[in-house]
């Protein structure tokens, strides 16, 4: 099956799930797009929250989020070793902060699974402090949420996928659970 993404920009973080529920709410019966439709959050900071359906996997990345608790123990425990030397207070001090250093070295393995090309690609397509809405799917789909959205989106992106590309995105989503197909 040939495969279309569309992205539907929205100034301001939350605008895009505003969107989707002002649609969502004005039909009758639920368009099947609504069920394909994945949300994206790009924070002023520049991190990304990416929640919903994105080519037919689950994804509920915060990036917000990416700590290690492993980190933060293996810190503190090191920040407290070193902050000894500066008797109690020093203690107290390292453990704080060889805590909270810790906890920013995450480790990989502990991390949540990213599919980093399509955050990348997120990223530089969704501007800072904004939102949108991304549908990978038929281009009738995606043809059905842009008639949806309507002039509420400030921009669009859509394009057509190849063959390869499409392989990579499924590659790069291989870690994140796939969704069922509602009954």
């Amino acid at each position: 099956m040939k495969l279309e993404v569309a992205i539907a920009r929205f100034e301001g973080e939350n605008s895009a799930v505003n969107a989707y529920s002002a649609v969502k709410t004005g039909q009758a019966s639920a368009p099947r797009w609504t069920s394909e439709v994945g949300f994206v959050e790009h924070h002023h900071n520049g991190r990304l929250l990416l929640r919903g359906t994105f080519a037919g996997h689950y994804l509920d990345v915060d990036e917000s989020e990416h700590i290690s608790e492993t980190g933060a123990g293996a810190g503190a425990l090191a920040g407290g070793l070193v902050g000894a030397l500066l008797g109690p207070a020093g203690i107290a001090l390292g453990l704080v902060v060889g805590g909270a250093a810790g906890s920013q070295a995450s480790d990989a393995s502990v991390a949540e699974a990213e599919p980093r090309a399509l955050a990348e690609r997120l990223r530089a397509t969704v501007p800072r402090s904004s939102s949108a809405l991304v549908l990978i799917a038929s281009p009738e789909d995606v043809t059905d949420m842009l008639v949806a959205v309507g002039e509420s989106a400030t921009g669009v992106l859509r394009e057509h996928l190849t063959d390869e590309q499409s392989a990579q995105l499924q590659a790069s989503l291989g870690a994140a659970p796939p969704v069922t197909p509602a009954p």
